[in-house]
């Protein structure tokens, strides 16, 4: 399974375009063979920037979505995708990262729809991998057993292997909030907390598409 993160920061374009470009290119991704799932979240923190977080059967069939016009018609509207840097007309700033599943509960979208997403962006600095993934799991098997947790997943970039990007669905905001009062989450986390910078986004889902594509 291959998970696609991209972050998108606004700068000269309107959220209601941004938001009507992804929902016809998310359409069109969803139709494609090896799609399984993709979310388009909001940040309610910076409302600037969006997140996508696709998640593919494998590498090689999201590679092919390259070779389809159509939509990269679609997405050049807003950023130009043909060269390594930005273009004079981009419409976003876009970070794009191919990942792995680090950890997960309950990777693959279903029926119950998020009432917030938390989503993380981590880069290391100072710790170690291992180190870090596994006061990641431990917190998270905990946050999992919580009311209102719905989906969990933590991902690591193959682009840079410093940065992880945590993705946590919640059935509200009030939920996820809740997890202020556990003292033993709090102590958990404080173990990292020195030696990662964490950029963090409390977000409303924009867009979501769970439909599988042929032979997902």
């Amino acid at each position: 399974m291959l998970i696609s993160i991209n972050k998108a920061t606004l700068t000269d374009c309107p959220p209601e375009d941004y938001e009507r470009m992804y929902a016809e290119a998310g359409d069109f991704m969803a139709k494609q063979e090896g799609h399984v799932g993709q979310l388009l979240v909001r940040s309610q923190t910076d409302p600037d920037v969006y997140v996508t977080v696709l998640v593919w059967s494998d590498l090689e069939r999201y590679n092919r979505l390259d070779d389809m016009p159509e939509l990269m018609e679609i997405f050049e509207r807003v950023v130009s995708l043909s060269g390594p840097e930005p273009a004079d007309g981009d419409r976003i700033v876009l970070e794009h990262h191919k990942a792995d599943v680090v950890y997960a509960d309950r990777t693959a979208p279903d029926d119950e729809r998020a009432g917030m997403v938390c989503l993380n962006r981590i880069r290391l600095a100072g710790c170690a991998d291992a180190f870090y993934e596994e006061v990641y799991r431990r917190g998270s098997d905990l946050m999992a057993a919580q009311p209102g947790h719905l989906r969990h997943k933590l991902v690591r970039s193959r682009e840079d292997p410093s940065v992880y990007f945590s993705v946590a669905e919640w059935a509200s905001l009030s939920h996820y909030r809740a997890l202020d009062r556990l003292d033993d989450l709090t102590a958990i986390f404080a173990e990292v907390n020195d030696k990662i910078e964490i950029e963090n986004h409390e977000c409303v889902v924009v867009y979501e598409n769970s439909e599988r594509g042929a032979d997902a």
